[in-house]
């Protein structure tokens, strides 16, 4: 009886699975469990300088140029020194001269959009907003945007940037922080304004439907009644098995008693009577 009870329990309160969010992706309403963000602000392609390493006889230094919100726009008369079209991220890896002269050796795309071409299917950036771990002294949780599509090598390519709410930064031009690559994915952390959320979206949860409240409310009842009826009938008169369902010889009689009700009602609205009566001669 308990089981049956919970399985209608769980059938009745049960919430429908919402279909997976197929949104474009806008930077401006960035929603993350429940919260919104907005980061239209850093709607601009930032270059990230990483640290020089020596390289006899120069340095070597990899830079990034990234944007959170859209592929990087090149000007036509950059081409040359940015990734291809479609790309979000470019890692531009430099050799440094000893004059403070550079010279860029290759440049890759960490994430982005590219079509399909010599026989690997076509690649997509897929935004992916996510929760982050909590960070001691920072009031709101950070939270990651993953950008992926990049392919260097046969190997997958990613960008994932940790937004870190800070009030205090509201200087729209300050690019983040490389904080590393590793495996393909390049990481970077981005104390903004623009990372603090902006709007609490709170879940709204469908109202059950008045006959799913009368159910709920029946079924508890009915299963309260029949737990205290059983221990009742145990505890004061020993009853066991069937015995112990309370006022059972009125549930035995349970239908014949509808059925008689019935027939009363039918009657009642026909305007004929059963049995009795006088019969005329």
């Amino acid at each position: 009886m308990v089981a049956t009870f919970a399985i209608i329990s769980a059938l009745l309160t049960s919430s429908s699975v919402s279909a997976q969010d197929t949104t474009p992706y806008d930077c401006a309403k960035v929603s993350v469990s429940g919260n919104s963000y907005d980061i239209s602000a850093l709607k601009k392609t930032y270059l990230v300088k990483g640290e020089d390493t020596p390289v006899y006889p120069n340095k070597q230094r990899v830079d990034y140029f990234v944007n959170p919100c859209q592929a990087i726009v090149v000007p036509d008369a950059e081409v040359k020194q940015h990734c291809v079209a479609g790309a979000w991220v470019c890692q531009d890896t430099k050799v440094i001269f000893e004059d403070g002269e550079s010279k860029t050796l290759s440049l890759l795309p960490i994430a982005g959009t590219a079509p399909a071409a010599d026989g690997i299917p076509a690649r997509e950036v897929a935004p992916l907003a996510a929760l982050a771990d909590k960070i001691e002294n920072v009031a709101e949780v950070p939270w990651t945007l993953t950008l992926k599509g990049g392919l260097i090598k046969g190997q997958d390519q990613s960008a994932v940037i940790t937004f870190i709410c800070d009030a205090s930064v509201t200087d729209d031009n300050l690019a983040p922080t490389l904080t590393g690559y590793q495996n393909g994915v390049a990481s970077f952390s981005w104390k903004h304004k623009s990372a603090c959320a902006v709007h609490l979206q709170l879940p709204v949860q469908e109202s059950m439907s008045g006959f799913s409240v009368f159910l709920t409310v029946f079924f508890s009842f009915a299963f309260i009644y029949l737990v205290l009826g059983a221990v009742y009938n145990h505890q004061v008169y020993g009853a066991k098995g069937l015995d112990l369902l309370p006022h059972k010889d009125f549930w035995r009689d349970f239908p014949t008693l509808v059925v008689d009700v019935v027939h009363h009602v039918w009657d009642s609205v026909t305007g004929r009577a059963r049995g009795g009566g006088y019969v005329s001669v």
